[in-house]
């Protein structure tokens, strides 16, 4: 997507861009394309669509593909280009720091199936409190699985997690459990349990002496970027450094993890990966890491709190993530592996070619966004 003289467009343009690419549609930009079995075998069909709309991971692909910087301008000294999002706040600026949200969901006009946005505004948001609070009533109310504005198939249960912790928390420490409203409550939770649910996630195997102490360490540290959040322009942290002092809290409670460069720099990683247990383990771990991280921590934070701006510039991982969600809804949410190659390699597969999972990625930069603090 070029910048060019179109800026900005609006809403109903950028899910035109997003649906083009989702549903394949390459006639609309080189019709011999469209001619090509190997393509078209790659084209969702209204049963497909059908299934991903049931999934409801819809927005887990947008959020990624509405955060990426498909856009060759931008002016950011932490990547290159500039994302969709970046561009729509340009029309609405309240986006760009959290004030308003924008969701998708799938509805067919003319027995063809379309990409609808749900853009909340600011001023529509207050009059039900917040993003939050607007999507905690409407889960109250309905017995839907997708409830606006997040319309995502696990917000149900984040929130039955959450109401767990809190029966739990309020046993121990009840004096820490007073809150003035359910955004805060909520949010505090998700701090509280995003890191000892991130180590976890981590397969680590460790004693539950070394498990709390680096649930402590990095609930301290997740706590610390929200406080040291910069209001500057162009206040990003860089995955890198957060991985890497995320990496050192891991280390501690398992010293045969290698050092971060050396899983992360290393050169011919294939061929060492399959001659070296210790960073075929540690790759593993950072893997699930980069997940975790994302699963517990960004997306709730971005998609149910509306609080967070994440940034992707890999485009080649989206178009890989698209072609694995395709085959995936084209054969019923299961696809052929080979376990014993895989295990091999990375022992990944539970999280790599899950349709839930597979959108959860280490981001470039991550941002956390006022709206956020609103009640702080």
């Amino acid at each position: 997507m070029a910048n060019g003289d179109f800026l900005p467009r609006n809403e109903y343009e950028m899910c035109g861009f997003f649906e083009d690419l989702l549903f394949m549609k390459t006639e609309k930009f080189s019709p011999e394309l469209d001619q090509e079995p190997e393509k078209s075998a790659l084209k969702l069909n209204n049963k497909d669509i059908a299934l991903l709309d049931k999934t409801g991971i819809l927005n887990r692909i947008f959020r990624r593909w509405f955060q990426t910087t498909w856009l060759y301008e931008g002016d950011s000294k932490h990547f290159e280009g500039s994302t969709p999002r970046q561009e729509l706040a340009q029309l609405y600026p309240d986006l760009k720091e959290g004030w308003d949200f924008i969701s998708v969901k799938l509805g067919k006009k003319n027995e063809e199936w379309k990409v609808v946005p749900r853009y909340f505004s600011k001023k529509w948001l207050e009059e039900e409190k917040d993003v939050f609070e607007f999507g905690l009533k409407n889960l109250k109310n309905q017995k839907s699985e997708l409830i606006e504005p997040q319309l995502d198939c696990e917000f149900r249960a984040f929130i039955d997690w959450l109401s767990l912790a809190e029966k739990v928390a309020k046993k121990i420490r009840p004096e820490r459990m007073r809150f003035e409203n359910n955004f805060i409550k909520y949010l505090m939770l998700l701090f509280e349990t995003a890191p000892a649910n991130i180590i976890l996630n981590c397969r680590m195997n460790l004693t539950k002496e070394k498990f709390a102490k680096a649930s402590f360490e990095l609930r301290e540290y997740l706590f610390w970027l929200l406080e040291n959040q910069s209001w500057e322009k162009d206040s990003y942290w860089g995955i890198d450094d957060v991985f890497f002092n995320c990496w050192n809290i891991l280390r501690k409670a398992d010293k045969n993890l290698l050092s971060y460069k050396e899983v992360v720099k290393s050169s011919e990683r294939v061929k060492k990966i399959k001659e070296n247990k210790l960073l075929k383990k540690s790759a593993e771990v950072l893997y699930r890491l980069g997940v975790a991280f994302d699963r517990y921590f960004l997306f709730p934070l971005d998609r149910y709190f509306g609080g967070m701006e994440i940034v992707w510039t890999d485009k080649q991982a989206f178009l890989n993530e698209l072609a694995v969600t395709i085959n995936l809804l084209k054969n019923n949410l299961k696809i052929k592996r080979n376990l014993k190659a895989e295990k091999e390699f990375l022992d990944i597969g539970d999280i790599a070619y899950d349709i839930r999972y597979i959108w959860f990625a280490p981001s470039t930069s991550f941002r956390f966004l006022k709206s956020l603090y609103r009640y702080f």
